[in-house]
């Protein structure tokens, strides 16, 4: 077969020369297109499924402190099939105690991991793995980290571990490769823009602003956010670079919107001390959840300087109606849509829709950036 030679960027760490002349060129092919722009992970996974008979393949996670996970970038699953695997079915997945310890970067059959005749007897295999035709599986960890793992596996209905046993041995080849594609899209800059917010418009109004990723870990802070940090009153920094609320209730919200499952609201507040803390989780797309994880926008602003919006002025500009002044006030504040509606003894939808028609005139695409632009308009309470 041809011979394909390609070098990863050198911000992977990863530069040295990978030859592929073997059965997997495709696949192997197929992992260093989505590298560099010309594939995606859904190809990748597509082809990879036709290893196996009847096959569904999927990049997901598991933490097994949590005993909880996802399937975040799939082939052949439906939305309703991911969507009960990360509720319920992930929780007493039969094979993740083995996988949580397993070799990292060894492809193995489901088999090696959990015996056969006792997997037919449980809750998962039958009232789910063998309702999607799960009737076995390969599988190898691509990378894994306090406790949580990324695996990739693949689903079939052969239940032969001897005649599943190639494909393992595929997984184990591919890792290698899997593990510097992990690697590569782990270390985008990503939330550039973000940062940039956090230097102008929060700074401009003594707001506070960090920037906390996967694991707690902070990205990026603004000045006035650093400062709060190093005074420690609502927020501090531990020895290992992670984020902690000085108050529990608080620390464990946070720690929930860093969970990526959470499914709840992305905007919640909170008061710590004599500080206002407002959590913004930060909207991805699957393929930039699974492998940067969740990104939280973190909010201080002292109880009682708290902006609110010239009304006058972005009304004029931009052509608001009273209703959507009030959403953009609540914007500011910091409150969530349901607290808006509330506040004003409206529904969901009616402030939904506020915001929506808030966005379409002011020409931005969020919260963020509805921010940026009204920091001209903050007058202090």
């Amino acid at each position: 077969m041809t011979q394909r030679v390609v070098r990863l960027h050198a911000e992977t760490g990863a530069g040295d020369l990978v030859t592929v002349s073997t059965v997997e060129d495709k696949l192997v092919d197929s992992i260093y297109a989505t590298v560099f722009g010309e594939g995606t992970w859904q190809d990748f996974l597509a082809k990879l499924s036709r290893i196996l008979p009847d096959g569904r393949s999927t990049l997901f996670y598991h933490d097994s402190r949590r005993s909880k996970g996802a399937f975040n970038l799939n082939s052949g699953f439906d939305a309703a099939e991911v969507a009960k695997y990360g509720e319920y079915y992930s929780s007493i997945n039969p094979w993740m105690p083995a996988a949580a310890v397993r070799k990292v970067g060894l492809g193995v059959v489901a088999e090696q991991m959990f015996p056969r005749d006792r997997l037919v007897k449980t809750e998962f295999y039958n009232d789910f793995w063998s309702k999607v035709g799960g009737e076995s599986a390969v599988g190898v960890t691509i990378v894994r980290e306090e406790g949580r793992s990324f695996l990739l596996s693949t689903l079939t209905s052969c239940p032969d571990p001897e005649a599943n046993r190639h494909a393992a041995d595929t997984l184990t080849r591919l890792a290698p490769h899997l593990n510097r594609a992990f690697k590569h899209f782990r270390s985008e800059p990503g939330q550039r823009t973000i940062a940039e917010i956090g230097s102008s418009l929060f700074d401009a109004v003594d707001i506070g602003m960090v920037v906390v990723g996967d694991r707690g870990l902070v990205k990026s802070a603004s000045s006035v956010g650093q400062n709060m940090i190093n005074t420690g009153r609502c927020l501090r920094v531990t020895l290992l670079g992670k984020i902690k609320v000085c108050q529990e209730r608080a620390d464990y919200l946070l720690s929930q919107m860093l969970d990526r499952s959470y499914q709840g609201s992305r905007v919640a507040s909170c008061m710590v001390d004599a500080f206002k803390l407002t959590f913004i989780q930060v909207a991805k797309d699957p393929l930039s959840l699974y492998f940067q994880g969740p990104t939280i926008v973190i909010l201080m602003e002292q109880g009682n300087t708290m902006p609110r919006v010239n009304g006058d002025y972005f009304s004029k500009a931009y052509g608001l109606t009273a209703a959507e002044t009030r959403a953009l006030a609540g914007i500011m504040a910091g409150k969530s849509v349901d607290e808006i509606a509330n506040a004003a003894a409206l529904s969901r939808e009616t402030i939904r829709s506020q915001m929506k028609s808030l966005y379409a005139k002011t020409g931005t695409k969020g919260q963020l950036e509805l921010l940026r632009l009204a920091k001209t308009s903050l007058l202090p309470v």
